[in-house]
Parts: C-alpha cells; sequence; structure tokens
C-alpha cells in the first residue's frame, strides 16, 4: 500500500547498503523520495544512480554544506514538487538507517496528525537500552533531556532524533531554521514546540558498519549543544546590555539631571528602570524570542512584561530580606543568589507564556 508521505534522506558519502535500504522503503510503499547529495565524492556516483533507478528524486549539493542545508535543501525541493498533495516529510538517517516497520510507525501517525487537524511534529523517539547502542549516545541523550526539561519545560525522551515527521503545513517553518549543521534537529523541535511534539517509540537504528563516521564529536557536540543554548545566551546577552544600560542612566540622573534634590535616588531608580526596561523588552523580543504578532498582541506581551519585571523586582526584596532574617548573611550574597534565579525564572516565563508565536498556534 503508498504511503502518502515523502522521505527525505540527506546523504554524505553514504554506504552502498543506502540502495538496498531504499529498495525496501519503496517495497513498502514509500515511493516519494529526496536524496540529498551533500557534496558526496566521484566513488559514491553508483549509489545516487541506483537510487536514481529506484525512482529517488536527487538533489546535488556541489560542496558539502551539513546536514540542516542538506534537509532543507530537501525541503525546498518537497515544496516544489509535493506541497499541499501529501500529509508531510518524513527526515531519515542515510548511515543509520531505521528499519523499515519503525518508518511505517511514524508515517502511520503523521498521517492521523492530518486526518485530525492538530498537526503536531512526529519524534520518533529511539530507545537507548540495546547493546548496539553507544556510551557516547546514552550521555548526550540524557544530557539534551535534562537541558530541554530545564530550559524549554519540554519532557523529550529523544531530543536529537533524525526521524521526524513533519506536517505538510509545518515545512515552511522548517525552512526557515537558521542552523544548517548538526544543530538543526535541535533547533527544530524548539522552533516547533508550539505546535506540539508527539513522540513516537521505535528501534534503536541500525548503523551500517561500511559507513564513514562523519558526526566530529568534540565539534558537533559543541555546535548542537549551542544550538539548544543559543537563545538564553542571547537573553544573558540583552539582560547585561540593559543592566549596564540602567546603571549609566542612574549614574546621569543622580549627578546631573537630579543633582542636589533630596528625591535624586528614587527618581533616578524609576526613570533608569523604566528607560533601561523598554530597551530590554525591545532587545528580549527582536533578537531573542523573535516574536512578531499583531500590534494587539504587541502591547499584550509588553504589558505582561512589565508586570513580570515589576514582579521580579519585589521577589527580589522580599527574598532577600526574608533569607537576611532567617540566615543574617551577606546580604549582597544572598541578592545575587535570589536574582540569579529570578533571572532563570523570569527567562522561562517569557519563553514559555510572554513571547510564545501565536502564529503555531493551530
Amino acid at each position: 500500500m503508498k504511503k502518502n508521505c515523502v522521505l527525505v534522506i540527506p546523504a554524505y558519502d553514504p554506504p552502498r547498503s543506502l540502495a538496498d535500504y531504499v529498495g525496501s522503503l519503496v517495497a513498502a510503499g514509500f515511493d516519494k523520495i529526496i536524496v540529498v547529495n551533500d557534496g558526496s565524492g566521484t566513488e559514491c556516483l553508483p549509489v545516487f544512480m541506483k537510487l536514481t533507478r529506484l525512482g529517488c528524486k536527487i538533489v546535488t549539493h556541489e560542496e558539502r554544506q551539513g546536514m540542516g542545508a542538506a534537509l532543507k535543501t530537501g525541503f525546498l525541493c518537497y515544496q516544489e514538487n509535493y506541497s499541499g498533495k501529501t500529509d508531510g516529510v518524513i527526515t531519515l538517517n542515510a548511515d543509520c538507517q531505521l528499519a523499515v516497520r519503525e518508518v511505517e510507525k511514524v508515517a502511520s501517525s503523521l498521517s492521523n496528525e492530518q486526518k485530525m487537524g492538530s498537526f503536531a511534529l512526529v519524534v520518533g523517539t529511539r530507545s537507548f537500552d540495546g547493546p548496539e547502542v553507544t556510551s557516547y549516545d546514552r550521555k548526550m541523550n540524557k544530557a539534551t533531556k535534562t537541558i530541554y526539561r530545564i530550559l524549554f519545560g519540554l519532557s523529550l525522551q529523544d531530543p536529537v532524533s533524525s526521524t521526524l515527521g513533519i506536517p505538510d503545513v509545518r515545512v515552511p517553518e522548517c525552512i526557515a531554521v537558521a542552523v544548517n549543521g548538526y544543530g538543526y534537529d535541535s533547533s527544530l523541535l524548539i522552533a516547533l514546540e508550539d505546535a506540539g511534539i508527539l513522540q513516537v517509540p521505535v528501534k534503536y537504528p541500525k548503523r551500517d558498519p561500511d559507513a564513514e563516521q562523519h558526526f566530529r564529536k568534540g565539534k558537533d557536540t559543541f555546535l548542537i549543544l549551542l544550538s539548544i543554548f543559543k537563545k538564553f545566551i542571547m537573553y544573558s546577552v540583552t539582560s547585561l546590555i540593559a543592566t549596564i544600560f540602567d546603571l549609566v542612566l542612574f549614574g546621569i540622573f543622580t549627578s546631573v539631571t537630579f543633582a542636589g534634590s533630596p528625591m535624586a535616588i528614587i527618581y533616578s531608580t524609576i526613570l533608569a528602570r523604566i528607560m533601561s526596561g523598554s530597551v530590554n523588552y525591545i532587545l528580549t523580543k527582536h533578537f531573542v524570542f523573535r516574536y512578531q504578532s499583531k500590534a494587539r498582541e504587541q502591547a499584550r506581551s509588553a504589558g505582561q512584561f512589565v508586570l513580570l519585571q515589576a514582579a521580579q523586582c519585589l521577589a527580589s526584596a522580599f527574598s532577600v530580606h526574608i533569607l537576611d532574617m532567617l540566615l543574617q548573611g551577606n546580604v549582597v550574597g544572598l541578592k545575587v543568589l535570589v536574582d540569579a534565579t529570578l533571572f532563570f525564572v523570569s527567562y522561562k516565563v517569557q519563553h514559555k507564556y510572554i513571547f510564545k508565536d501565536q502564529k503555531k498556534e493551530k
């Protein structure tokens, strides 16, 4: 029975077994397959010729551009040839070949999402219990699960899965994700979290013993983690800029604008906080969360941002006061501890509620 989805397989110097694997997928009803040749050597041409004979659409990069770039090229090909005609796209790995029956499970879930109109991202969630799982993969899985839970409140069992079922309506959003390397999958999960994520258990894919090891553990692990932390890092930078701006304004107001006034500190604090808060909101909105919405939603987010800052300020004052009474410790040290905690909480509130992209809600 033919499957109403398109498989996208990025391939850089793929193993010879890829043609046999794709043949088994075609035999199972997956007759729409896009393979992206991401700058493979000429010795791999026979593999791509076999794939062409199997009916695959081959898209070629003259030079290697990275796994994320290859997937986006495949998505663009999908947009040109299949958009609006199928349930969506399933991404697969050329080296770690997921069993056909497991691909069918993802395809079935993707089809159900289309029928129900919920259009959630389907994630093929691998089991990490088998003997074929490497120590690196287990450690990376535990680390990324923890990071996603803490930073984004997402309970994902396999945040770096390369098997994704992407509903047809979500493909343009996938093309817009900026990352081109191995961090693309992680960035995609973050970008589409508001669309909903459906986790489908699959068996750990088999790695072809003849496949070259293209994954560079040091460099590519860093890039994956950077793609996950990128938003939080930008949030930290914009907050630091706003803090410095607040201190500079406070110094100017107390020494020049309100110099000699008995209320100089109060006036300067309020005015500096209003101006630095406005800068913080603009920077956070545009550079951290890249929030774009209608004027009504913009006003809502601005109001919520002001309330959050006020609540954060009050929470800091009361928390430090209470801790000082209980512990009688160094007040500055207590304030640093409290404000660091509130800084992290504020990020999660902004990410989850204030700058939540309403356009992604269907």
